[in-house]
């Protein structure tokens, strides 16, 4: 105030309090647009039944019980490791029960296992496990084959 003049408040132009209005109006949108765009369906996922049934199954038992013993054997020539050896009987096992039930069970995990009907399954892929992704399994991949065969020839 160097000569005792007074100045009034600055004065915004009306259309910066409406700019500000719409930028938070569009950051609540987002928000909610992500909210609700990554919620999980209440609508279930449909279910196909593409599970064979009669001779077919007798012919993909024989099959999935040659593909463990071609693990058994690879194992035994030394060209798979321990670990290598527990994800294919794994992996082997969910193509299995998939190609038998019509349920899509090798992309699901132990997890997404455990909350559906095939408890056989969820608890062999369990016993796996430890095998697969821990350094101090003390199992043996004989152990795993004898179930993963147990396993295919009592699927229901």
């Amino acid at each position: 105030m160097p000569g005792g003049e007074f100045f009034p408040p600055v004065q915004y132009q009306p259309w910066w309090g409406l700019l500000g209005f719409l930028i938070i109006v569009v950051v609540i949108a987002w928000w909610v647009y992500v909210f609700v765009s990554t919620r999980k369906s209440r609508v279930p996922a449909p279910v196909t039944d593409t599970a064979p049934h009669g001779p077919g199954v007798a012919a993909i038992r024989k099959r999935y019980l040659g593909l463990i013993d071609e693990t058994r054997a690879a194992y035994a020539k030394g060209e798979l490791h321990d670990r290598e050896a527990y994800h294919q009987l794994s992996m082997l096992l969910r193509s299995y029960v998939e190609e038998r039930e019509g349920t899509r069970t090798v992309t699901m995990t132990l997890k997404d296992l455990r909350g559906t009907e095939l408890t056989p399954l969820s608890d062999a892929v369990a016993r796996l496990y430890p095998g697969a992704f821990s350094a101090d399994y003390r199992g043996t991949v004989a152990q795993a084959v004898d179930e993963a065969r147990g396993l295919v020839t009592s699927w229901k």
